[in-house]
């Protein structure tokens, strides 16, 4: 895996008792005893990176799971034609590269920073002891398989069914971080042609039907982001899309 360029800041790194409620709190770890906990959080490394920076390749070695503390990390896959096929944007709290950290196989795509990351890593050789003390564990990382797969077969089907303004309200509100729920302004981390690339549409047709939005004031455009001011006029077109699928 490439180096991954540090953050050069005043933030002072973790101490061992952040690490520690960092896992406590994530669903993935709930069930690991104080010891577990103790054991697993000496494994952590913490990682600063800059936007743009590309954290692993497809074709990697997967030797490593990473847990986002801050920021939003872009899931995608190069096409022959040089263009990227966006799977996902994670924000805080998501995991990923648990595909070949499981099977030890290579990389199944691109992950890079959309934004400046706070990273959780945790190598393969530390995790599986503790999978296989905690079944539990490897439940949870199913579940996540799982809910993965069936997204993948949503956004497949929004692309063939649904109309341009369905497939983009459906994508804005599944990007919205749920930490600003309740906030005026919800503002997600994201560039049109990233947007586009979720949706299966070109960057001009996302730019025209965000701009239409941004008319009504639903939204606001800014550099490499989206900023939501009115989430139920797109929830409705969301959902009516979802109906119709």
């Amino acid at each position: 895996m490439p180096n991954m360029p540090v953050l050069r800041d005043n933030h002072p790194p973790h101490r061992g008792a952040d690490k520690r409620a960092i896992l406590r709190d994530h669903y993935l770890f709930a069930k690991l005893t104080p010891q577990q906990i103790d054991r697993l959080s000496a494994c952590v490394v913490t990682k600063l990176v800059k936007r743009g920076t590309n954290i692993f390749a497809k074709g990697d070695p997967g030797t490593s799971l990473f847990a986002i503390g801050a920021g939003t990390v872009k899931i995608s896959a190069p096409s022959v034609e040089g263009k990227d096929a966006v799977f996902n944007v994670l924000g805080k709290g998501a995991i990923f590269g648990e595909i070949a950290l499981l099977d030890g196989h290579p990389r199944t795509a691109d992950a890079s920073a959309t934004t400046d990351c706070e990273l959780f890593v945790i190598e393969r050789r530390d995790f599986l002891p503790a999978m296989r003390e905690e079944p539990d564990i490897a439940l949870k990382i199913i579940e996540i398989l799982c809910f993965r797969l069936r997204r993948t077969t949503e956004q497949a089907e929004e692309v063939m069914f649904l109309d341009l303004p369905s497939r983009l309200a459906k994508a804005l509100m599944r990007l919205l971080d749920a930490d600003t729920a309740g906030m005026r302004e919800r503002k997600i981390s994201i560039t049109q042609k990233d947007l586009g690339n979720i949706i299966g549409m070109s960057r001009e047709s996302t730019n025209k039907q965000l701009r239409l939005w941004e008319q009504k004031r639903w939204v606001r455009l800014e550099r490499n982001a989206v900023v939501i001011l009115a989430a139920d006029p797109l929830a409705a077109i969301a959902e009516d899309g979802a109906q119709g699928v």
